[in-house]
């Protein structure tokens, strides 16, 4: 999600603390380790205010890392990060070729079925295993659309737009 005072873009959600001195798991978002090692400033929004944080150490593993931040000494501590997503300045991520964007690019665009009806917007990217999941609401009903080739036909960031398969054309 793209922050509206500051660009910023982010790059993980925490998924639990890990072990007893601070270290937090988290899922990645469009990121790989190596850039991550490399980013100065990471954020977390606390609600009222963003919460500069200081990467002391990071490892991955097959779908998550473990990451450690000066800021937070014990498991106590990270316990309140759980569930918040962590971001960077979007001026400190890599730059990106035309035809590849960044997952939280895709938050509240509208997604519109093959016959150009609309189907909602996305509210939310979610990554429960192999591959990331659109969550797009409407109303009160939700729909998810794997983010994978087969469902999704065209993807527009400058328009707001994704365009996806009906249920019934796959």
């Amino acid at each position: 999600m793209v922050s509206a005072e500051v660009n910023r873009a982010a790059i993980g959600v925490v998924r639990k603390p890990h072990g007893i001195q601070g270290g937090l798991k988290v899922t990645l978002y469009s990121i790989d380790l190596d850039t991550l090692q490399n980013l100065e400033q990471l954020f977390v929004n606390t609600g009222s205010e963003w919460k500069q944080l200081t990467l002391r150490n990071c490892q991955g593993y097959d779908d998550f890392a473990i990451l450690s931040f000066n800021e937070i000494p014990d498991r106590t501590e990270a316990e309140w990060y759980r569930g918040r997503e962590i971001f960077t300045l979007r001026e400190d991520m890599p730059e990106l070729s035309d035809d590849e964007f960044y997952i939280d690019d895709l938050i509240d665009c509208e997604v519109v079925d093959e016959n150009n009806q609309s189907l909602g917007k996305v509210v939310e990217i979610l990554s429960p295993s192999a591959h990331d999941v659109l969550l797009i609401q409407q109303g009160d009903s939700e729909i998810l659309v794997p983010l994978v080739d087969e469902w999704v036909i065209d993807i527009d960031l400058d328009a707001r737009r994704i365009q996806v398969h009906s249920a019934e054309d796959l």
